[in-house]
């Protein structure tokens, strides 16, 4: 779906379920723009205020793009060096964050794809 926005060369986002534990990963989506258009930050940034939501979303813009929770991109830091530890503690500590993030990514994910056509 990213790549009806141009073309996506590096993404990331967890599986759903720990693949060994079993228990819900915080969501999140983070990928990498080919050719990166400054006129595509407007339409990220709008659907993030846009859709319906049960937490606060951050949609970020450097090398990678990322869409969040912005309490996944706090907890990360200013620079995002402690991202995986993050993520990892609200995994650990909170799965009730994180069912409420996979729901919303879903309604993030199906906005952006309406948009992209």
């Amino acid at each position: 779906m990213l790549n009806n926005f141009g073309s996506v060369v590096w993404l990331r986002s967890p599986v759903e379920r720990h693949p060994t534990y079993g228990y819900l990963q915080v969501s999140f989506i983070a990928w990498r723009f080919e050719e990166p258009r400054d006129s595509l930050k407007g339409i990220f940034e709008a659907i993030i205020r846009e859709t319906p939501n049960s937490l606060e979303w951050t949609f970020k813009a450097t090398r990678n793009w990322m869409i969040a929770p912005t309490r996944l991109i706090e907890q990360a830091g200013p620079d995002g060096s402690k991202f995986n530890e993050a993520m990892v503690n609200i995994t650990e500590e909170d799965q009730e964050f994180c069912a409420a993030a996979r729901e919303d990514l879903f309604r993030i994910l199906e906005a952006l794809e309406s948009a992209s056509h």
